[in-house]
């Protein structure tokens, strides 16, 4: 997938969940990463699906962050649709 050059050696982990979950929140924690893209209300941080790596025990992560469900930009459908998508070209 030459637009986020994942490989088959990537763990690709996909989070999803409710807007104001703690989507993003949790992607910082495992990538070590320090507040990036943290929103702090019920409306919609994340529009498209944005890839982040991590390489824990010399294994290659990919977190896949996507808009959240219940989401103020979207329906469910168009969210899990662009998942759905994802996967496939993954």
């Amino acid at each position: 997938m030459d637009k986020y050059g994942i490989t088959r050696a990537d763990n690709i982990v996909i989070v999803m969940g409710l807007t104001g979950a703690g989507k993003n929140t949790f992607i910082d924690y495992a990538t070590g990463a320090k507040g990036h893209g943290i929103g702090h209300s019920l409306r919609s941080s994340t529009s498209d699906i944005t890839v982040r790596r991590a390489n824990i025990d010399n294994q290659s992560f990919v977190f896949v962050d996507t808009s959240g469900l219940n989401d103020t930009m979207g329906s469910d459908y168009e969210t899990l649709a662009e998942i759905a998508e994802f996967l496939v070209k993954a």
